[in-house]
C-alpha cells in the first residue's frame, strides 16, 4: 500500500509539472521568446515555431538517430604525431595554405582530407587553430574574400588543386565566418553552387546581411548560426530571418525541429535545431548578454565535432 501511494503521489507531482507554462521573463529588447505566428522586428527570443504544425517544435529531446556522432569516428579517426607530423605551408595557384597534421605519413598516403576555409578578415583562427590542427586534421586556408563570384573562383581553385594531387576531399569542405565573414559566408556558398560545389557545413557567426542561402543549398549543407542578443537589431534581426528561412525551405519541410537551453559558453544560450535523418542540418543559437564577440561560440566542445561530422557523402 505504502508503494502504491508514493507512485499515485509521484503520478500527481509529474503531471502538475507538466501542466505548467513556461512563461519566460523578459529582458529589455532581447527577451527569451522568439515564437514564429507573426513578423518579428522586437528582438524577442521565443524559439518555438507556432506557425507550423511540426510537433517537435518545442520539444527538447531528439529522438532520431544521431549519425553525427556514430560517423564522426569514420571521418576523423584517432591518430598520434610527433613534430614531424606537423603541418607546413603549401601553394598552389598564388594561394598560400596549411597541410593537415600528419599528411605526410607513410600510412596517410592514399587519406583524403577535408579543408577548412577560414572566411572574411580571418576570423577564430585564434580559437580554431589548436583543435584543428590535432583533433581534426585538415588543410586550413584564409580566403580573404565575401562575394559570390568570390566562391566560384575558390570552387574552381579547389577543383584545380585536385587535379594537381592534393588529397583534399571534396566532400568535407567546410567555412567559417564571423560579422563580414558571416554575411559572406552565404555569398561563397552560392557561388561555390555556381561552381558546381558544396561546403559540407558552414560556421557563421553573426552578420550584417545574407539571410537566405536558398533551398537547394540548405539542402546540402548544413549551417550552424550563432548571434549575440546584444549585438546590433539589425544583425539580429538578420540572424532570425535566417531561421524563418531555413523552417520554410523544402528541404526542412520534414525537419525534426527542437529546442533546448544551456550555459556551457558563460552565457545563457538558446538553441534550435532542424534534424533531417539524423543529421543536425541547421543549427541556431541565441546568446543572451554577448555582443558582436565570437569568441565564446568557440568554446563550445561541441562545436567542431558537429562540423566535422558533415560530409556531402551522407547527404
Amino acid at each position: 500500500m505504502k508503494i502504491r501511494s508514493l507512485l499515485l503521489i509521484l503520478t500527481l507531482c509529474l503531471s502538475t509539472l507538466l501542466s505548467c507554462d513556461d512563461n519566460g521573463s523578459s529582458d529589455n529588447n532581447n527577451s527569451n521568446n522568439l515564437t514564429n505566428n507573426s513578423s518579428n522586428n522586437n528582438n524577442s527570443n521565443n524559439l518555438t515555431n507556432n506557425s507550423s504544425n511540426n510537433n517537435n517544435s518545442n520539444n527538447l529531446t531528439n529522438n532520431s538517430s544521431n549519425n553525427n556522432n556514430s560517423n564522426n569516428n569514420t571521418l576523423n579517426p584517432e591518430e598520434t604525431f610527433t613534430e614531424d607530423d606537423a603541418p607546413v605551408d603549401l601553394s598552389h595557384e598564388s594561394r598560400t595554405f596549411k597541410s593537415p597534421w600528419g599528411y605526410e605519413k607513410e600510412a596517410n598516403s592514399s587519406r583524403l582530407y577535408p579543408l577548412l576555409v577560414s572566411g572574411m578578415w580571418g576570423e577564430g583562427q585564434s580559437y580554431y587553430y589548436q583543435q584543428v590542427d590535432q583533433d581534426f586534421p585538415a588543410f586550413v586556408i584564409d580566403y580573404q574574400y565575401d562575394g559570390q563570384s568570390d566562391g566560384q573562383a575558390l570552387a574552381q581553385w579547389i577543383q584545380s588543386a585536385v587535379e594537381a594531387g592534393f588529397r583534399i576531399d571534396t566532400n568535407r569542405i567546410y567555412l567559417t565566418g564571423f560579422s563580414r565573414g558571416g554575411s559572406g559566408s552565404f555569398p561563397l556558398a552560392k557561388g561555390m553552387y555556381d561552381g558546381g560545389m558544396y561546403f559540407a557545413a558552414i560556421i557563421r557567426v553573426a552578420g550584417q546581411s545574407q539571410s537566405d542561402l536558398g533551398n537547394d543549398i540548405a539542402e546540402q549543407t548544413a549551417v550552424w548560426y550563432h548571434i549575440g542578443l546584444n549585438d546590433t537589431e539589425t544583425r539580429v534581426q538578420v540572424a532570425r530571418d535566417t531561421l524563418e528561412n531555413m523552417r520554410n525551405y523544402d528541404c526542412n519541410s520534414s525537419a525534426a525541429e527542437t529546442e533546448d537551453s544551456d550555459d556551457i559558453t558563460g552565457h545563457d544560450r538558446t538553441t534550435v535545431t532542424l534534424t533531417r535523418n539524423g543529421y543536425k542540418m541547421f543549427v541556431y543559437s541565441e546568446y543572451t548578454g554577448m555582443g558582436h564577440d565570437p569568441g565564446p561560440c568557440y568554446t563550445d566542445q561541441a562545436l567542431f565535432p558537429w562540423l566535422f561530422s558533415h560530409s556531402l557523402s551522407f547527404r
